[in-house]
């Protein structure tokens, strides 16, 4: 909640640029639009076509529906979806929280494979950075993580400086672990 918080008073900052605005790939490029690149302080080669027919994101339109328009996952839910789901399948007793790491694991054993992707920051000194974390939850692995400064001065978050950088890591880094993505 902290870090959305400072995610919110930081995005009211950058009144230039857009905030959590659901763009298309480009079609040309195959990516989302931006000059800026994030960083991959973590990548984890992973076959993951095994894993393309559903992941988990966060709650909130934004993250569902740019990993939709990646084009490369069958299903692609939330939280609440995921708790549905549950109940539905007669599982809420095997999974009764997805309120940490380990409910997010149940979950992933009882129901079926998926993948798991957040959003997290961390800082360094004084520096702040924003993170786009996937996740095997089966073996609560972070098989990627990209991540961007946040400049606070300068750019604050913005979706060209921050979260489409970090959405085009990911994109590259499906394109690198998948024999079915275009």
């Amino acid at each position: 909640m902290r870090n959305l918080l400072f995610f919110i008073f930081i995005a009211s900052l950058s009144a230039c640029s857009t905030y959590n605005k659901v763009v298309q790939i480009d079609k040309t490029t195959g990516y989302f639009p931006t000059n800026k690149s994030a960083t991959v302080v973590k990548s984890i080669d992973r076959n993951l076509d095994a894993f393309k027919g559903l992941i988990l994101v966060p709650t909130g339109g934004f993250t569902r529906d740019m990993v939709t328009n990646i084009g490369y996952f069958d299903k692609v839910i939330t939280f609440e979806d995921l708790e549905v789901i549950l109940v539905q399948e007669n599982l809420a007793d095997t999974v009764p929280s997805l309120d940490n790491k380990l409910g997010v694991n149940k979950a992933a054993k009882a129901y079926q494979q998926f993948l798991w992707l957040r959003w997290d920051s961390r800082r360094e000194e004084n520096n702040r950075y924003s993170q786009l974390i996937l996740t095997d939850p089966i073996s609560l692995e972070d098989i990627f993580i990209g991540e961007t400064y946040v400049d606070v001065v300068w750019n604050g978050v913005s979706d060209q400086a921050n979260f489409y950088p970090m959405m085009n890591a990911l994109v590259d880094y499906i394109k690198s672990n998948s024999s079915s993505y275009q």
